[in-house]
């Protein structure tokens, strides 16, 4: 339960899942977690089991006895796993405690790595009743990649709070105060959410601001996600001259008023399922510029309510943001269009309330079978 977009997910089902009809429990496999007390403050019990979950550890198989215990201790009618390990044992503890529902979670194109992780994922979807995907490329892929399985599929697109991510939500002084935080004022800010990791393209944001700056020379990119820069991105920001115009702002627990801060929100990623940062950017009524990769040409209408670019094209990328930001009058019909997407499309509610539909067609499915 680290911040990240499938963790923000769970949070949102949390807050809005019917209490008179489910009452939610969280298992962590890991002891360690800054968005746990999040969980907690919800009010969802939260146990967690001192797991490694690398799948190699024999110190795991303690944790899911444990787990096992807690499934049938706790009367569990609905196991719901998200991410590779804990889709695992999720699945698997449950079989074993004899949970009448187990659905299975995918949420990103990650190819299952070595041959644990492949044995992993073959089990767990062996041993669920339904697997959820967060987009049709998402549903593509897991077919594609690790083959054929009984458990049928069902979409069910990511889900925003659109009233926190909302402007009317925020403080008016929420803009100049992040920006004086970063000691900014006019000067124009491209956003964005991710990690140093290479998949989410650091390099291609990077080159992209580079090739900006030439002829927008004050423009600044601010990255929420990340506190600290490794040496591989340090390096390619002095070799570009980056080094004054990057600001990190590390993990935060308040993106609707860093969002509120940005004029253009980016995504460079080379992969990605269902994002929900692009879908909190649109619903924040920021034009988004992102690559086109996994959910993202489903979320944005190109040219309507954002745009999208080929990865690693950070000339593409360039170029529509010198674009937005020299028509103040085009970003502000792109930032209307892209909160009405969301709201018709991406609300949380509508999400949890698809989720608790599978839920009650599942558990009526396994009551019609035994009787």
């Amino acid at each position: 339960m680290i911040t990240g977009g499938t963790q923000t997910h769970l949070l949102q089902v949390f807050r809005f899942l019917d209490r008179t009809r489910f009452r939610p429990r969280l298992f962590a496999l890991r002891d360690q977690g800054d968005l746990l007390e999040t969980a907690r403050s919800l009010d969802v019990p939260v146990t967690t089991f001192g797991m490694r979950g690398t799948l190699r550890d024999p110190r795991d198989l303690v944790g899911l006895s444990r787990l096992v215990a807690a499934f049938r201790r706790g009367r569990v009618e609905v196991a719901h796993g998200y991410l590779l390990r804990g889709n695992f044992y999720a699945a698997v503890g449950a079989r074993l405690a004899g949970v009448p529902v187990v659905v299975t979670s995918k949420r990103g194109l990650h190819e299952p790595s070595g041959r644990a992780e492949r044995a992993a994922v073959a089990v767990s979807n062996r041993l669920s009743d339904t697997v959820t995907g967060n987009s049709p490329q998402v549903l593509e892929f897991t077919r594609t990649i690790e083959g054929s399985f009984a458990a049928p599929m069902e979409m069910i697109p990511s889900g925003i709070d659109i009233d926190r991510f909302s402007r009317a939500s925020i403080a008016a002084d929420a803009r100049a105060r992040l920006r004086a935080e970063l000691g900014l004022r006019d000067e124009p800010v491209v956003g964005t959410a991710i990690t140093f990791r290479p998949r989410k393209g650091f390099r291609m944001l990077f080159e992209a601001m580079a090739e900006l700056r030439r002829t927008v020379p004050d423009a600044h990119v601010v990255i929420a996600g990340a506190d600290e820069m490794p040496e591989e991105p340090a390096a390619l920001a002095r070799q570009l001259g980056l080094e004054k115009a990057i600001h990190l702002l590390g993990r935060r627990s308040d993106m609707p008023q860093v969002l509120s801060g940005f004029d253009i929100f980016v995504l460079p990623s080379e992969s990605e399922g269902m994002s929900n940062a692009i879908l909190e950017a649109m619903a924040m009524e920021l034009p988004v510029v992102v690559t086109a990769v996994g959910g993202a040409p489903e979320q944005v209408e190109e040219g309507r309510s954002g745009y999208l670019v080929d990865y690693p094209d950070h000339r593409a990328m360039a170029q529509r943001l010198a674009m937005l930001l020299s028509s103040p009058g085009l970003r502000a019909q792109i930032a209307d269009n892209a909160r009405q997407r969301v709201v018709e499309r991406y609300s949380a509610r509508a999400m949890v309330g698809q989720i608790e539909d599978l839920y009650v067609r599942l558990l009526d499915g396994k009551r019609v079978n035994t009787e």
